[in-house]
């Protein structure tokens, strides 16, 4: 079924431009009140779509990203600050009102030659990470974010890919969402054991792990590993407790 609305019904207009410095690892209480200002205005906006798309058949794959929007909302405020990030950026809000439909700009997983920005294809989980390898070997001089999850990391080629990251040096930062909720479960229940913070540090890779409400530590957190000369990353378990929301799955 189709969306009957022409325009985004949440004003994205009122997003505020903001530059973060990863050399101030502490923010400002202004810089911290933007910051939550953004985070509310696209969890609005992501709460909007989902809710219309599941209506008509066409929801999914959304709660990850209602997760990683505070990592977005800084990823966004280092691009303003310096060139040396290579940012992929996708600005046609009206398409949120066709996520998933066919033949939609917004398909499930990203396609290439559909959505403006996307360079490559991917899909299943773990899937990610090696593409991003290519792209920092590609451009050296940059650093390179990728977001992921607890789930995705449970995959054997994002293994392979930690390891090579580490060995060239790539300059990766990987943001990544413990939040021990997957479609299978929680993994601290089907596979006790797993410790990704350990697993990570074992490649080698330095790691820091916050709470990823709380955009003190978060942005100190980002702060550090992307001033850090090498493959990093951060890990960030996800409770929001904005009316109780739910956690949601990858």
């Amino acid at each position: 079924m189709a969306c009957p609305l022409s325009e985004f019904p949440v004003d994205l207009n009122k997003y505020k431009k903001l530059v973060l410095d990863p050399s101030q690892p502490k923010l400002t209480a202004e810089q911290k009140s933007t910051l939550e200002d953004n985070i509310h205005l696209l969890r609005d906006a992501l709460v909007l779509f989902t809710a219309t798309g599941a209506a008509r058949g066409v929801s999914g794959h959304t709660g990850g990203a209602f997760d990683t929007v505070p990592e977005v909302c800084i990823a966004l405020s280092l691009f303003e600050h310096s060139d040396k990030y290579i940012p992929i950026l996708f600005d046609e809000a009206e398409q949120l009102l066709h996520y998933r439909e066919a033949n939609s700009k917004l398909p499930g997983h990203p396609e290439l030659g559909l959505t403006p920005g996307v360079k490559f294809s991917s899909g299943r989980l773990g899937h990610m990470w090696p593409h991003v390898n290519g792209v920092a070997l590609a451009h050296r001089d940059k650093t390179v974010f990728c977001l992921g999850s607890d789930g995705s990391q449970q995959e054997g080629n994002d293994a392979e890919a930690a390891r090579l990251a580490v060995a060239q040096g790539l300059n990766i930062k990987l943001l990544i969402d413990d939040n021990d909720v997957t479609i299978a479960g929680h993994p601290s229940d089907y596979l006790k054991g797993y410790d990704l913070k350990k697993t990570l540090e074992g490649h080698g890779l330095k790691v820091h792990t916050v709470q990823g409400e709380d955009l003190d530590a978060l942005w100190g957190a980002i702060a550090s590993i992307v001033t850090y000369n090498g493959p990093a990353a951060g890990m960030y378990a996800c409770q929001v407790p904005v009316a109780n929301q739910p956690r949601f799955p990858q």
